[in-house]
């Protein structure tokens, strides 16, 4: 009896699972779109994984596709793709179409990269330079960043030194110069070859307007002599901005200690603000500004370089352009498309398995 009382007390979790795994199926359910999915059809997980870093991503991905809410997987397939230092791993509805099970294109998704520090920066500045990303929530005790324009990364380091090295403003501007001269170096101004194939191709284009369009012609023939006219006079070229020169002089306009100081950049507004060119606001008005900063090069120990020392990890959930990025704020549903977003979210929110992956190193 005691038995028999001990099987009853599990029948409604045994219920209750067999309701979340439902059999496999071919039974189709219609979108609103008219597509037609197959969310009961048995999957499959796929893997294509290479490069020097495949044990580790091997090893993160396992975990992740041994998560019992796709293994095996039903209605969808699990593609895991791998090469260098990152590993991407898709949820791709199964839809119906011509007879034929096919998986959509793109999908939900989620993104990490090991041991790639540029991947907790956004686009540069100058070379090497990047505003500063902002902490804007964390992923089990591990900071979320928001990189450029809302969009967030989260980072896992192997160490607590800083994730970031401040830049000072001679060593911005002394980035831009050498950029700006190497820039230089690498163009020159137009020949007066150059300016004879021009009017050689206006006089052409002249021509044939002056058999479409005598009016048009005629305005056209103004604007080729003021052009011929500008050559002649050398007008052409003499107002060209010198960017290494106009660096130089911000840079020497700089005290000693401001030189050292932390940059802040405004862009155009600060270019505009200031009458620069670089870009910089004054130390004393960086409110509501970047700073500048380059990733700390000692996240990585080169001698453990087939080793995790950091994880960067990046999401994309959702048919919100705001929010795709941004699992814990997912509110779309499970219905049609929406049912891997779904999937991704409670991956985003399954605590065990980011444990686990967090205790490879």
């Amino acid at each position: 009896m005691k038995f028999l009382i001990f099987v009853l007390s599990f029948l409604p979790a045994i219920t209750i699972l067999a309701q979340q795994h439902p059999p496999f199926s071919e039974k189709t359910i219609k979108t609103e779109d008219g597509t037609l999915l197959l969310p009961y059809t048995k999957g499959e997980v796929k893997k294509n994984i290479s490069g020097v870093y495949t044990q580790v991503l091997n090893k993160i991905c396992s975990i992740i596709t041994a998560w019992d809410s796709i293994s095996p997987p039903q209605g969808m397939e699990v593609n895991c793709f791998g090469y260098g230092q990152g590993l991407e791993i898709y949820f791709r509805n199964y839809f119906l179409e011509n007879g034929g099970r096919f998986s959509e294109e793109g999908g939900t998704h989620l993104s990490i990269y090991v041991n790639d520090p540029l991947k907790t920066v956004d686009l540069s500045v100058a070379p090497g330079i990047y505003l500063c990303p902002q902490k804007t929530a964390n992923f089990y005790d591990y900071p979320i960043y928001n990189v450029s324009n809302g969009y967030e990364v989260t980072i896992v380091a192997k160490t607590k030194i800083p994730l970031y090295i401040p830049v000072s403003q001679k060593e911005y501007l002394k980035t831009l110069i050498a950029k700006e001269e190497n820039n230089a170096s690498e163009s020159s101004p137009p020949n007066a070859l150059a300016y004879q194939t021009t009017l050689l191709e206006m006089e052409q284009a002249y021509q044939k307007l002056l058999k479409m369009d005598k009016e048009a012609a005629k305005n056209f023939k103004q604007e080729l002599e003021k052009f011929k006219a500008e050559i002649n006079t050398g007008e052409i070229g003499t107002n060209v901005i010198d960017p290494v020169a106009l660096l130089r002089k911000e840079l020497s306009g700089l005290t000693d200690e401001e030189k050292t100081r932390q940059a802040y950049y405004g862009g155009a507004w600060a270019m505009d603000e200031y009458h620069n060119f670089s870009g910089l606001v004054p130390y004393d008005s960086k409110e509501n500004t970047d700073a500048l900063i380059r990733p700390n090069p000692a996240l990585i120990d080169s001698s453990s370089i087939n080793k995790i020392q950091l994880l960067v990890i990046c999401w994309s959930v959702g048919d919100s352009n705001i929010n795709s990025d941004k699992p814990r704020l997912y509110n779309e549903g499970r219905n049609g498309f929406h049912r891997t977003d779904n999937l991704m979210t409670e991956l985003y929110n399954n605590k065990n398995i980011w444990e686990h992956i967090f205790s490879l190193w």
